[in-house]
């Protein structure tokens, strides 16, 4: 019955699509817990954009304060994604207010949600999309294999789960996984990106994945390589958003002891910054080739992961491709413009990785991350997380 009631909301939707582009139609680079309500000035927000970030995701504790933190953003090409109290309590008044701000990216409705909620997180979207149907409505999705999440961690169960999201009036299906702790790489993490990939596919709607960028509870302090590889291999399986969690170190109440995000609770860079400020640099030109892409394949090299295939078939106009390394390679291979692409992403955090690769013909070339176009050799050394790129016809 609750999948009924779920599908009897979503006939009464507009058929208006709205839009989750970033500044000038870029793929959202997201600072989750961005800038707070009670630190938002034209110093924070210029320092937020400075690290690459265009969307800025906060919990805001009223209208007011939302606003004023979208038309401050809007100054230095950021938008804000956020909720606040007034879109449950008077949504009509809150989508009429946010609707006219240029600097409002969208409705973030809830973090993680169950099953059930999700029914009545529809309902919500509901009452502001009757006002507002041009921005953003977010919600953000629980990981699959964490041992501690049994109501969903059964493969079965959260398949479904994802799919009852992507029945609701979001435009994308965001979750977050973080996939590096101290004991190393989680086991389940490609699976879950396979099985947002496959559900993206089925629904149509496009997936946003997260980088973790603040060290806590049992998670290492971010390197760049373990913030690649999470950037990279969300790329390569699709993502059209990068969110990193968190931006803002979260207070010390939060009982998870955060420490160290890109700036400190009372809005000091910290060596992270610095860290993610390259990350984003990187990604403003290699986010361009996959935004909007159509990933054909994902596969996998030397070690396959649960719930993954290993890559079995030649990428077009490649004659051979082997790489060496303990960890492998994710190996995808996606479309954008009328052209075929291929990326390899060292899976291996610590250590670089050898790949050899043959051309067919004259055709294929190497790019560099600033999508520059070389000749292609047979050889190449990719560094620890890191992602190599071709353009093969």
């Amino acid at each position: 019955m609750k999948t009924l009631r779920l599908l009897l909301l979503l006939l009464m939707s507009s058929l208006m699509a709205p839009t989750c582009h970033a500044t000038d139609g870029e793929m959202p680079i997201i600072a989750y817990m961005g800038i707070p309500d009670w630190h938002t000035t034209d110093e924070d927000f210029r320092v937020l954009s400075e690290c690459g970030f265009n969307v800025s995701l906060y919990p805001y504790r009223s209208l007011d304060l939302l606003v004023k933190a979208c038309r401050i953003a809007d100054k230095y090409g950021v938008k804000v994604l956020a909720p606040c109290p007034e879109m449950t309590k008077n949504p009509v008044k809150a989508a009429n207010t946010l609707k006219r701000e240029k600097g409002f990216f969208g409705y973030m409705m809830k973090d993680e949600p169950t099953v059930d909620q999700l029914e009545e997180l529809e309902q919500e979207i509901q009452c502001l999309k009757r006002i507002d149907s041009t921005h953003c409505f977010y919600i953000n999705l629980l990981p699959h294999g964490y041992e501690s999440w049994t109501l969903i961690n059964k493969t079965p169960k959260y398949k479904k789960y994802v799919k009852t999201a992507a029945a609701t009036s979001c435009q994308q299906l965001s979750f977050d996984n973080y996939s590096i702790t101290k004991d190393g790489l989680r086991p389940t993490w490609y699976h879950n990106l396979e099985i947002i990939r496959d559900e993206s596919l089925a629904s149509g709607k496009p997936f946003w994945a997260f980088v973790l960028s603040v060290p806590h509870h049992v998670y290492p302090d971010p390197t760049l390589a373990t913030m690649r590889l999470q950037a990279y291999s969300n790329l390569a399986y699709g993502a059209q958003a990068i969110q990193f969690f968190t931006y803002w170190t979260p207070g010390k109440d939060e009982g998870f002891d955060y420490h160290d995000a890109p700036v400190t609770h009372d809005g000091v860079k910290t060596k992270t910054y610095q860290l993610v400020q390259q990350l984003n640099r990187e990604l403003k030109s290699v986010a361009r080739l996959f935004y909007q892409a159509k990933v054909t394949s994902v596969n996998h090299l030397v070690v396959i992961p649960e719930g993954t295939t290993k890559a079995s078939v030649m990428p077009r106009n490649i004659k051979s491709l082997k790489v060496t390394g303990r960890k492998g390679a994710v190996v995808s291979q996606f479309q954008k413009d009328g052209h075929r692409y291929l990326a390899i992403v060292n899976k291996n955090y610590q250590d670089t990785m050898k790949v050899r690769i043959k051309a067919a013909n004259a055709t294929p070339r190497h790019l560099t991350k600033q999508l520059v176009e070389e000749p292609m050799k047979t050889s190449y050394t990719v560094q620890a997380g890191d992602i190599l790129l071709f353009k093969l016809n």
